[in-house]
């Protein structure tokens, strides 16, 4: 996927943990990348507790415009993970997000969770790329390393304190394709969405 504000190394066809303490960064980023995608008339499924209006709300205090094939589907707490599995599959959807995807299968057991990476992992072979928006905690510490072993790549959100402020930074700890970094890249969010600083790099 080719992306506007530096991050350019997401691959095709792939599944992606987007990784964060508790936060909205990830789900910013989400939507930047749905916009970015709608550009190309990419048609993307997002699946999220949250109703369509939230999500169009989000992508507009961004600045971004909302993708005409953007399809924000509202699950429920008691089928979420049920409608996730039933919708991995579904045909000509390049780009699938989850968010969030530790809160929906917080309660799955290590052998499900491992048969569920699996299929993702077999979808995104026939064209599908899935970002999984992950809160680090929220599943236990076994499962978590699952699902970043299993993913092509891993994107983590990290706010680090320096002085009297907090600094955001990006850390990609493994991606398909992609020699490792062994650097952080700073980035600021404001109104005009998520800046990456690709010209200087933190470790």
């Amino acid at each position: 996927m080719d992306f506007e504000n530096g991050l350019d190394i997401i691959p095709d066809k792939s599944v992606i943990c987007i990784a964060e303490n508790s936060g909205n960064i990830k789900s910013l980023f989400a939507s930047m990348v749905s916009s970015e995608q709608g550009k190309r008339g990419i048609a993307v499924n997002y699946l999220t507790l949250r109703n369509r209006d939230e999500i169009y709300r989000q992508i507009e205090q961004l600045r971004l415009k909302a993708p005409e094939k953007l399809r924000v589907i509202t699950l429920s707490p008691e089928n979420s993970a049920q409608d996730i599995i039933s919708l991995i599959y579904e045909p000509n959807i390049p780009l699938i997000i989850i968010d969030t995807f530790s809160v929906f299968f917080a309660e799955y057991s290590f052998t499900d969770l491992y048969t569920l990476m699996f299929r993702m992992i077999l979808a995104s072979h026939n064209g599908t790329t899935f970002l999984i928006l992950v809160d680090r905690g929220v599943l236990p510490e076994r499962h978590e390393n699952l699902v970043r072993a299993m993913a092509d790549g891993v994107i983590e959100f990290t706010i680090v304190p320096e002085g009297d402020k907090l600094k955001h930074y990006i850390n990609i700890s493994k991606m398909r394709g992609a020699f490792p970094w062994d650097k952080m890249l700073p980035f600021t969010v404001n109104e005009e969405g998520l800046l990456i600083d690709t010209r200087e790099r933190h470790g």
